[in-house]
């Protein structure tokens, strides 16, 4: 497949590219600074320079290929005007195709409620945090598409080696500085590692379903848990500091409080659909594959 992608320099972005790259897939990646573009290009992909938000620099060209993963945002006030920008135009631009344009768009598990008596699924309904609402309007505008093949992906809580909770709390345990979080230490998180993430965009743009899937490895871990195990791996000690929101921060841009939300999640759709098999389903595997012992 001809396959474009916004966001290809980011945690998962990375993951995505080097998963489609391996499958013989050809991908043209969006880049906005020179450090992008030379880690994109190393990474195998075509570049294109441009920033998301100015669609006239990259649309066309992604419109020219089979599909677009759309992973970039920023969740400021700039990226929900981008984003809007962006449903508009594919409004615009991809009914009359002769063929569906393919389109595996990111939501995440921040578009649900938290505390329900059973995982979370696909049938829940959507309950975003203030930062998360435009998302949400964002999706429902694209399953209206005509002509567009869509497939939402949920992440949870992304891991890597150097990114999110599992590496922060890393960080924070080499540092002796406390990993300060909105959550609880009983606050539930469901987790995903970022390659399995990865391959699960890769089935969806591969798949002609019009699917809406969350993408969780790890159904639930305590805050608290996922930190003593870090803890357990690095050989010191890691003290959860629950830090209040900014005073000054508008609770639409406030994307750090989807970390106070204590959620279970499923990905079982995922595999049954799509035949997602994640690597990690447990919070013991992932922690001692991300994070480095002691020597």
């Amino acid at each position: 497949m001809n396959i474009f992608l916004t966001g290809g320099s980011g945690t998962i972005g990375r993951a995505v590219l080097s998963s489609l790259i391996g499958r013989g897939n050809r991908v043209t990646a969006l880049a906005r600074s020179d450090r992008s573009a030379a880690l994109l290009r190393e990474a195998g992909a075509r570049v294109v320079r441009g920033d998301v938000g100015k669609l006239a620099e990259w649309l066309d060209t992604a419109l020219a290929g089979d599909a677009l993963i759309h992973l970039a945002s920023s969740f400021d006030a700039d990226a929900q005007t981008a984003e809007a920008a962006l449903v508009e135009a594919l409004a615009r631009a991809v009914p009359g195709r002769k063929t569906p344009f393919r389109l595996v768009h990111t939501g995440g598990i921040w578009l649900y409620p938290e505390n329900l008596p059973a995982p979370l699924d696909e049938t829940v309904p959507y309950a975003p945090i203030p930062a998360f609402t435009h998302v949400a309007a964002a999706i429902r505008k694209l399953e209206a598409v005509d002509g567009l093949s869509l497939a939402v992906v949920h992440p949870a809580l992304v891991c890597a080696p150097d990114s999110g909770p599992v590496a922060d709390m890393a960080r924070a345990a080499d540092s002796g500085e406390p990993f300060a979080t909105r959550a609880r230490a009983g606050t539930l998180w469901p987790l995903v590692e970022a390659g399995d993430l990865a391959d699960l965009y890769r089935l969806a743009v591969e798949s002609d379903r019009r699917v809406e899937v969350i993408g969780c490895g790890i159904e639930a871990v305590a805050a608290g848990d996922l930190a003593a195990l870090v803890a357990r791996r690095k050989g010191a000690d890691i003290r959860l500091e629950q830090e209040p929101a900014a005073a000054d921060a508008p609770p639409d841009l406030d994307i750090a409080a989807g970390y106070a939300l204590s959620q279970r999640a499923s990905g079982e759709t995922a595999r049954r659909l799509l035949g997602w098999q994640p690597r990690f389903t447990d919070a013991e595997s992932l922690v001692a594959a991300l994070v480095a012992a002691p020597s």
